[in-house]
């Protein structure tokens, strides 16, 4: 799943034999219920935001991983410098040796993380939005930088249900930009999971959202109240993580906490090393909403609970 974000989508070429086999009719009604299944950040009768697949990876596993392997050789070369290196100088080769290996673990080993990984989660932007307006039946992508967006028509936008690469029974939504048969760009959309089913939910509250309008979908929101927050806060972050565990793992996560605790602090800090996304002009000129609109949700500052810390009503 780390396609689309550390490594590009392959582009120049045609729809893979897979890819065409599971591509999505925007007309055709699919035999799950449409749920947004907590993709969903904004929702108004003009369009609805919906979260980039990278935001449930930011910060997690592999990051502290790689984190605490940095500090770690970072150390080691302090290390080796003030017990190998200092006390024994001599001038010959051997010290340069020496030297190599401490520059090898100071600069080279951090530098080497930077460039693989740690660059992607660092001072970018907390979240990538996908934007559904369906009034002008255009959807937006987030792209940040120069370029800032890029937008397609609703009915020339190809959709599919992608698979995962090393983890290919992972399943996620995925939408390219085809000009005269030749894939331009490939974007993946909300949340992943490993049901094809999930995704097909998701895929029908969007069509739902873009052919029959907001009404079709608003009572299908739990409460009518959206359960992500993309407030970069200390406690969402704990609170993402708890979710992340799952309901058969949520009651062991006070025995799991020390193992929790890194990834809440790493996620923490990559997301505050971050910008918040700004939508360029243009976008915001075209997807202008009603100011009383009535089914406007609000966007919550602090993520839904999991279930087995909600206090019943």
């Amino acid at each position: 799943m780390y396609t689309g974000w550390m490594r590009e989508f392959p582009v120049g070429r045609a729809l893979s034999a897979k890819e065409s086999a599971s591509r999505l009719d925007v007309h055709a009604v699919q035999s799950v219920a449409p749920a947004e299944r907590a993709c969903l950040v904004r929702f108004n009768s003009t369009y609805i935001d919906l979260i980039d697949r990278r935001f449930r990876l930011r910060g997690m596993v592999s990051t502290a991983v790689v984190l605490l392997g940095t500090l770690g050789l970072f150390l080691l070369g302090f290390f080796l410098l003030f017990t190998l290196v200092i006390p024994n100088l001599e001038g010959d080769v051997w010290d340069w040796v020496m030297y190599a290996m401490v520059a090898v673990c100071v600069i080279g080993a951090p530098a080497l993380f930077w460039h693989i990984t740690l660059r992607y989660e660092f001072f970018t932007y907390v979240w990538y939005p996908t934007r559904f307006n369906r009034r002008n039946r255009t959807v937006y992508f987030f792209t940040g930088g120069k370029e800032g967006a890029v937008s397609v028509r609703w009915d020339e936008a190809v959709f599919y249900i992608g698979r995962g690469t090393s983890e290919e029974f992972l399943r996620d939504l995925r939408c390219s930009i085809i000009e005269d048969h030749v894939l331009k760009r490939t974007f993946a959309i909300g949340h992943y999971f490993d049901d094809e089913l999930k995704m097909r939910g998701i895929w029908e509250f969007l069509r739902r959202y873009m052919e029959y309008g907001p009404a079709e979908v608003v009572d299908t929101i739990d409460r009518r109240q959206m359960n992500l927050s993309v407030v970069p806060s200390l406690r969402n972050c704990y609170l993402f993580v708890v979710a992340s565990l799952g309901p058969a793992m949520l009651g062991a996560r006070f025995v799991l906490m020390p193992l929790l605790l890194p990834l809440v602090v790493c996620r923490w800090l990559v997301l505050r090393s971050c910008r918040m996304p700004v939508w360029p002009q243009w976008v915001e000129d075209e997807c202008a909403i009603d100011v009383d609109d009535p089914l406007r949700l609000a966007e919550p500052e602090v993520m839904a609970r999991p279930e087995s810390g909600r206090r019943s009503t």
